[in-house]
């Protein structure tokens, strides 16, 4: 007769090494959430699957159509550069609304992006049930 002698069951463990950025933020988790470092980062692995990924395929469209944007606003950038170095500037008055194009292009871009991020994480935040009370209750901290 064979006995098979089974020992304790091993679960799987991983091991990392964290900068010290990392690390700090990591701890920054452990006293925001009240949770022991593992299960802060077990929750955050499970909700990553959960909440998909960082940017979804209409994020990405629009990362890439800002993109266009900002490369846009560059090329009148230089041709302005341009004039002026062929000596043909213009006058201050006469660039406003180029600065004031660039100025609200940049920050429809930065808004957008915040929206998309600020978004992701909340929603990381939610699926790995390390959601801040306001976060509960649908008011964003950004």
């Amino acid at each position: 007769m064979t006995s098979s002698v089974k020992g304790p069951r091993h679960k799987p463990r991983l091991r990392t090494e964290l900068s010290e950025a990392d690390e700090a933020r990591l701890q920054e988790a452990v006293v925001l959430f009240g949770l022991p470092k593992a299960e802060v980062v077990r929750r955050l692995i499970r909700a990553s699957v959960q909440a998909g990924p960082a940017l979804s395929a209409e994020n990405t469209r629009a990362v890439v159509e800002l993109a266009r944007q900002v490369r846009m606003v560059g090329r009148n950038l230089s041709q302005v550069l341009r004039a002026i170095h062929r000596g043909q500037a213009v006058r201050i008055e006469d660039t406003e609304p180029v600065w004031r194009g660039l100025y609200e292009i940049v920050a429809a871009v930065n808004d957008e992006l915040t929206e998309m991020t600020v978004a992701y994480g909340s929603k990381l935040r939610r699926e790995a049930k390390l959601a801040l009370p306001n976060e509960i209750h649908g008011e964003d901290l950004a």
